[in-house]
């Protein structure tokens, strides 16, 4: 967990006179933190503005939609959100509970309206967190600590759906090239995730020198992952988080399905939606065109039809999927805004 100020993670300022240099020059970062965060807040609407489905074409398929199912979907969506909120506030338990909510409804955010596998929320945290004086070190760690904890949902769904639905367990496809291959592939990236912090955390004990980028990216690889495995083993209830994140929102699509009275099982959604979803590791605003062929795509090859149906309800769920965390997280940055630069006073430890 961060640690408190007096161990020196979050820097502390010293009384200074007012026309000092140093006072004149935290003016000067407080100016230019101001700045870079109103940038970021208009360059998330020009986002959301421009980001596919655009608002004609949602309400021209809402418009066939069963509304009840739409409404759901936007209440999944929010409780989605509300999951990477649980999340984060395990990850960065001692940021206080009205921060930690901001900063990661903020991060949820970016991830809407640009994609790179939820990178750019997690960007934005970090530099957010360094401007509140956290230590490169401990941001690192962190950060690679809740990328690994959802990306471990995403990829242990695959194995833990795509293997039964293989075997004709769950009902779906019992095409390997559809179930088994990417079961086997997460199974492999699981692998080697754990090699890498393994090499990792050695090569950093053998480094003579411990400054430097590399030195902080090989203890933030090696203490994020074990830090994710230590979690895990804790059964700590807000790890629940990370899975609500993933369910919700996969639950988001059915529903969109139900909405147009065609929807083939859960659980071929749901397989159609973690292959699908991997466009969004494509660095495109909003995931523009790439995630929606993607989950179409995917969809048809898992049986769902008519072609026509299957487009309008990927087009309602990007439509959720993508405002109702950009709208909720552009005003919490909002908010934020104005604490950026502010030296951040840890919680007490819960």
């Amino acid at each position: 967990m961060l640690r408190t100020a007096r161990e020196g993670i979050i820097a502390q300022p010293h009384a200074v006179h007012q026309d000092s240099p140093d006072a004149l020059a935290a003016q000067s970062r407080t100016l230019r933190n101001s700045i870079i965060s109103l940038a970021i807040f208009f360059a998330l609407l020009a986002a959301l503005l421009l980001a596919v489905p655009g608002l004609r074409a949602a309400a021209e398929s809402i418009s066939d939609a069963n509304p009840g199912w739409v409404f759901a979907g936007i209440v999944l969506e929010l409780l989605s959100c509300a999951g990477y909120v649980v999340l984060f506030g395990l990850v960065f338990g001692r940021l206080g509970r009205s921060l930690s909510s901001r900063l990661s409804l903020s991060e949820l955010a970016v991830n809407s309206v640009v994609s790179v596998s939820g990178l750019a929320g997690i960007a934005l945290g970090a530099w957010v967190l360094r401007s509140k004086g956290f230590s490169v070190e401990r941001v690192a760690k962190r950060s690679v600590l809740i990328f690994v904890l959802t990306s471990a949902v995403n990829v242990g769904a695959v194995v833990v759906i795509g293997v039964p639905m293989w075997l004709g367990i769950l009902p779906g496809s019992q095409k390997a090239l559809l179930t088994l291959l990417p079961a086997v592939l997460s199974l492999v990236m699981i692998l080697g995730t754990l090699v890498l912090a393994a090499w990792a955390r050695r090569a950093a004990a053998r480094r003579l020198l411990r400054d430097g980028r590399a030195a902080v990216a090989l203890t933030a690889l090696s203490g994020g992952v074990y830090d994710a495995l230590r979690l895990i083993r804790e059964h700590d209830w807000r790890l629940l988080g990370a899975v609500g994140y993933w369910l919700f929102d996969n639950l988001v699509l059915y529903v969109c399905l139900l909405a147009f009275g065609h929807a083939p099982s859960f659980w071929a959604v749901a397989m159609a939606y973690l292959v699908g979803m991997l466009a969004n590791s494509l660095p495109i605003p909003g995931g523009f065109l790439a995630v929606e062929g993607g989950l179409v795509g995917m969809l048809l090859l898992f049986g769902a039809r008519p072609a026509s149906v299957v487009i309008a309800a990927v087009v309602v769920y990007r439509a959720i999927s993508l405002w109702v965390p950009a709208v909720i997280g552009s005003l919490a940055f909002l908010s934020l805004r104005r604490e950026i630069g502010k030296p951040a006073v840890p919680a007490a430890p819960g």
